[in-house]
């Protein structure tokens, strides 16, 4: 009895931790996207009005993917959204991530088979979205 005493909290945390990992990556897709577009809302939380950024560069799409699959975390509901990453992948396929870049929130976001899933933004993916945001343009004034 004692030794069964000593086994179980070991088996909740082998089973536990088995739990968390299988509710990573839940969007590995993005990382056989070619191109992104990224949407900036002038006023967050509402995308009526925006500006536009394309992302061309497979490093940064990487890192992006790598930061969307990473550790869910728990979202805030003061944390408006600020903008949309579009992911385009083989044919017509596109993957829509949601992003607050501000330092009180930083979080991704996504939706996947009903649920919304949040992970916490790095300050990699805050840099590339911060860079991009410098050459956004109204969509129809791309040139």
């Amino acid at each position: 009895m004692n030794k069964l005493l000593l086994i179980s909290p070991s088996l909740f945390l082998l089973i536990a931790g088995c739990k968390e990992a299988k509710n990573n990556n839940l969007m590995p897709e993005l990382a056989a996207c070619d191109s992104a577009a990224i949407m900036y809302y002038n006023d967050p939380g509402k995308p009526r009005f925006f500006n536009m950024a394309k992302l061309y560069d497979k490093e940064s799409i990487t890192a992006l993917s790598e930061n969307i699959n990473g550790k869910l975390v728990t979202g805030k509901d003061s944390c408006v959204t600020e903008g949309k990453i579009y992911g385009y992948g083989k044919g017509d396929t596109v993957y829509v991530v949601y992003f607050n870049k501000s330092d009180n929130c930083m979080v991704l976001s996504f939706i996947k088979t009903g649920e919304k899933y949040f992970t916490r933004m790095n300050k990699s993916t805050q840099g590339i979205l911060n860079d991009l945001q410098k050459t956004a343009k109204e969509p129809g004034n791309e040139k």
